[in-house]
């Protein structure tokens, strides 16, 4: 896998149109074939605005040099993943499409989608964001350490409890963002504080000289929301 990508990388725009003119290639983004050839977590978003638009944007053109433009066709945005049914729709065609130019990673792709199924069928539907928000957080992880499979479970459990558990920094983050609008006050200590519902910059660069109880922001990574400094994020790197 590793010599895939490393080989990939080093052409991405040929071994695309080789991937694309060969029989059988499913229908994919080709702005997403390309993230997959480097080894990148793809943009789901698009991959389900790919799967349902009906309406193309001609407006978009790139740059051949000596002169030379090519227009793109892009499908314009008519759809997000916010449902169950939206991931599972997308995480089909991303398996379908990685596995086309890595058959060997088929069974470990589907085990993966089996045990971010398991949260959909056992977490309240009104919860079902921070469950997206975990999927992403493990497409970076393992795209930041791109020798990990997806189907390497015990590797997520810091990303599970820091965006699934009641306790985790990212839970309880998203907790308070419901639970105030900006600028709503918080008794603190017999004081009142201002939250701004977002994470203290000047913590994660080490310059906050505030507790976490009386900083009007949280003291959360500002990459990932978990508990330590930006500049300590497994996905900053």
């Amino acid at each position: 896998t590793l010599n895939c990508y490393e080989e990939w990388s080093d052409n991405t725009k040929y071994y695309w149109g080789q991937v694309t003119a060969t029989p059988g290639c499913p229908s994919f983004p080709l702005s997403q074939w390309t993230l997959l050839l480097e080894g990148r977590a793809p943009d789901l978003e698009k991959v389900l605005l790919g799967h349902y638009s009906t309406s193309i944007n001609l407006k978009q053109t790139q740059s051949l040099g000596k002169g030379f433009t090519i227009t793109l066709s892009q499908p314009t945005t008519t759809h997000k993943v916010q449902t169950y049914g939206d991931w599972s729709i997308v995480t089909d065609l991303w398996i379908e499409a990685l596995s086309f130019i890595m058959p060997w990673k088929k069974s470990e792709l589907h085990g993966y989608k089996y045990y971010i199924s398991g949260f959909f069928v056992n977490v309240h539907y009104a919860l079902h964001t921070r469950i997206l928000d975990f999927d992403k957080a493990c497409h970076l992880k393992v795209e930041g350490q791109k020798y990990l499979q997806f189907d390497a479970i015990s590797k997520f459990c810091q990303l599970e409890v820091s965006h699934l558990s009641s306790l985790g920094m990212v839970a309880y983050a998203k907790l308070h963002q419901l639970n105030s609008s900006p600028g709503d006050k918080e008794n603190v200590k017999g004081r009142e504080v201002v939250r701004k519902g977002e994470p203290c910059h000047n913590w994660n660069r080490g310059i906050c000289d505030k507790s976490a109880t009386d900083c009007t922001q949280f003291h959360v990574c500002s990459q990932c929301q978990a508990g330590h400094k930006r500049t300590d994020c497994p996905l900053a790197k």
